[in-house]
């Protein structure tokens, strides 16, 4: 099973910290989830303002139909973070599939103080340098609706991923009405440009929508083999 995207949804009030730092407004929201064009399961898209001022973001997958249900597919990708200069800025990063065919596993650390990304995944380790506003890869969707949201008209990213970082550049790929479980919506195409022959790309296609904050109403990954898709089921 690939890794499935994340990032957004369920309301939940935060007003003082918004105020504060333009953060983002808590959200959840459900996604129906396909690959190649059957539906597989639930994705359940959470962030969450904690106590400290950080916030959490969280995508959580299950297989609730066909194969994926036998096998017990259950990915859960977590990414914790400041908000900071109208961007999210990494804490830690997790991210852990289980199945009955595959396990797997991803943690990473930046650590502010020693300057290190510090990576585990599986018994492999990895370290490098942390560079200014980079976020992990997990967190690239809402940093993409958050520049939507404030009018932005370039969309660069440094992203942590295995074992380096990544520049990700997005652009506007025109406006679309896109038909999901949740409804019709009139909505901005952001696609992934220029190479992505390194870590898997978060977002080859996403649609947000301004009737629900910028978020994402559609979100498609593709490789060699396979297509993923999220449909927004339920709204925030």
């Amino acid at each position: 099973m690939k890794y499935l995207l994340a990032g957004v949804l369920a309301v939940a009030s935060m007003t003082t910290i918004a105020a504060e730092t333009d953060a983002p407004t808590p959200f959840r929201a459900e996604y129906a989830t396909f690959r190649n064009g059957e539906e597989l399961g639930r994705t359940t898209l959470t962030l969450v303002a904690n106590a400290d001022r950080t916030f959490t973001l969280r995508s959580e997958t299950e297989g609730t139909m066909g194969l994926a249900k036998i096998a017990g597919v259950h990915v859960v990708e977590t990414s914790h973070f400041h908000w900071k200069n109208g961007r999210p800025e990494a804490i830690d990063y997790d991210y852990k599939q289980d199945s009955a065919l595959k396990n797997r596993t991803r943690h990473a650390t930046f650590d502010a103080k020693s300057g290190q990304v510090d990576v585990t995944e599986g018994n492999d380790t990895f370290r490098y340098a942390i560079v200014p506003g980079l976020i992990d890869r997990h967190a690239v969707t809402l940093a993409i609706a958050m520049d939507l949201k404030h009018g932005a008209k370039s969309f660069d990213y440094k992203v942590a991923v295995k074992d380096h970082v990544e520049d990700m550049t997005y652009e506007r790929a025109g406006n679309e009405k896109v038909d999901v479980p949740a409804g019709s919506f009139d909505a901005v195409v952001i696609r992934r440009s220029g190479d992505s022959s390194g870590d898997r790309a978060r977002i080859a296609r996403s649609w947000f929508s301004s009737k629900i904050g910028w978020l994402p109403v559609q979100i498609e990954q593709q490789d060699k083999k396979d297509t993923v898709t999220l449909k927004l089921a339920k709204a925030p």
